[in-house]
C-alpha cells in the first residue's frame, strides 16, 4: 500500500488496491434461502468471479515433499518457486472447500503485516462458531509455504442480490448476439459491452476492418430492435499481454517477500511505460536501521534472479526493468 507520506511521483504509479478480493460476487444457483451457510463435506454449489487469480503453475505445494521434485525445485530461485506453485488464493480456496466451506470470500490486505480476511456468509454467530477452524486451515496453508508474516481475520457478510432489470437482460442478449455474429463472420473481437449509452466493441490493433465492423454491428443492432450507436476501440493486445505477465510476476514477488519477515516488505507499486517496468518495493525499514542495507540487497537479488530466470523465454524478453526499494516514509534507499 502506498501511504500518504510518499512523495508526489508515487501518486502516478499504478498501485494494487488496498484489498485484493480473491473471490467475489458469490451467486446463488437457485432462489431458495434455506440452504445452510456452512455444510461439511458438501459439493461445490456456487459460482464466483475471481478478481486476483495469478494462474496455476506446474507444481503444487505438496509436490516439494517428493525428493525428485524437491531436487528440481532447489534449482529454481525462491521467487520462481512461488511463481510456479499454485497461487495463495487457489491454495486457500481449495483447503477451505475441502473442509466443506461453500459460501465465503477471501481477501489479502498488504501492509507491514499482511492481513488475510475470510468472510463467511451468515451472521456474526456463524463467523464466531467457525473462526477457530477457519483460522487453523488458513494458518496451515500459509505455514506450509514457509510464510511467517501475516494475520488472519474471520468475519461474516450478508449478501445482497440484485436482479438484472428487463432492459439489462435485453441488452445482455443483444451484446451476445453482436459478438457471436461478428466472430462467426470472421472478425477479431476482444469484447462487446452493450450496457452503456453506446455499444462498445473492442478489437485488436491488428484488426484493420474497424469501419466494416462498425457497419456490420449497426445492422445487427438495428435488426434486434435497438437504435444504439456503436463505438469501435482498438486495443494493443501485445502490450496488454506483456503487462499481464509483469502483473503475474509482481504478485509472486509481493507474495514471496511480504509474507516473509526477513524481507520487511509492506507493499509494492509499478509503472509500465514504453516496454520498461519500474518496480517499487515499499518496506517497513528506515535507512538508518542496522539491517537495512543488507536486506535491500537481498530484495534486489531475489527479484533480479527471479525475473532474469523467467523473462528470456517470455513475451518480456525485450523489456527493461528497474527495481526501486523505498523506506517506510516512501524515500528511495541511498544504497
Amino acid at each position: 500500500m502506498i501511504k500518504k507520506e510518499m512523495d508526489e511521483d508515487m501518486k502516478k504509479i499504478q498501485v494494487p488496491s488496498s484489498l485484493y478480493d480473491f473471490a467475489r460476487n458469490i451467486k446463488e444457483e437457485s432462489e431458495t434461502k434455506e440452504r445452510p451457510v456452512l455444510k461439511k463435506r458438501g459439493k461445490r454449489k456456487f459460482q464466483f468471479a475471481a478478481a486476483a487469480l495469478i494462474g496455476l503453475g506446474v507444481l503444487t505445494g505438496s509436490a516439494f515433499l517428493n525428493p525428485a521434485v524437491a531436487e528440481m525445485a532447489s534449482k529454481i530461485p525462491y521467487l520462481g518457486q512461488v511463481f510456479k506453485t499454485k497461487s495463495l488464493d487457489v491454495l486457500l480456496w481449495e483447503a477451505l472447500e475441502k473442509e466443506g466451506y461453500e459460501r465465503f470470500s477471501l481477501g489479502m490486505r498488504p501492509g507491514e503485516t499482511v492481513l488475510f480476511e475470510v468472510r463467511v456468509e451468515g451472521s456474526e454467530k456463524d463467523a464466531d462458531r467457525e473462526r477457530e477452524n477457519i483460522t487453523k486451515i488458513v494458518d496451515n496453508v500459509l505455514k506450509s509455504k514457509g510464510y511467517d508474516s501475516y494475520e488472519i481475520h474471520v468475519s461474516s457478510f450478508m449478501p445482497e442480490y440484485t436482479s438484472l432489470t428487463e432492459e439489462e437482460e435485453k441488452m445482455g442478449k443483444l451484446g451476445e448476439e453482436v459478438e457471436k455474429t461478428l466472430k462467426n463472420t470472421g472478425y477479431e473481437i476482444q469484447f462487446v459491452n452493450p450496457f452503456n449509452d453506446v455499444i462498445e466493441i473492442s478489437i485488436p490493433l491488428t484488426e484493420a476492418r474497424g469501419e466494416e465492423i462498425k457497419k456490420a454491428s449497426l445492422e445487427i443492432v438495428k435488426a434486434n430492435g435497438s437504435d444504439k450507436e456503436v463505438l469501435i476501440t482498438s486495443v494493443d493486445v501485445e502490450k496488454n499481454n506483456r503487462e499481464d505477465t509483469w502483473t503475474n510476476y509482481l504478485r509472486s514477488i509481493h507474495e514471496g517477500l511480504a509474507l516473509k519477515k526477513e524481507y520487511k516488505v509492506s507493499g509494492y507499486g509499478y509503472q509500465y511505460k514504453q516496454n520498461k517496468m519500474n518496480i517499487f518495493i515499499k518496506t517497513s525499514m528506515k535507512a538508518s536501521d542496522e539491517e537495512a542495507k543488507e536486506t535491500v540487497g537481498k530484495i534486489r537479488k531475489e527479484i533480479t534472479t527471479f525475473i532474469e530466470s523467467e523473462k528470456e523465454n517470455s513475451v518480456l524478453k525485450n523489456d527493461d526493468y528497474e527495481i526501486i526499494v523505498r523506506d517506510k516514509t516512501g524515500k528511495d534507499f541511498p544504497f
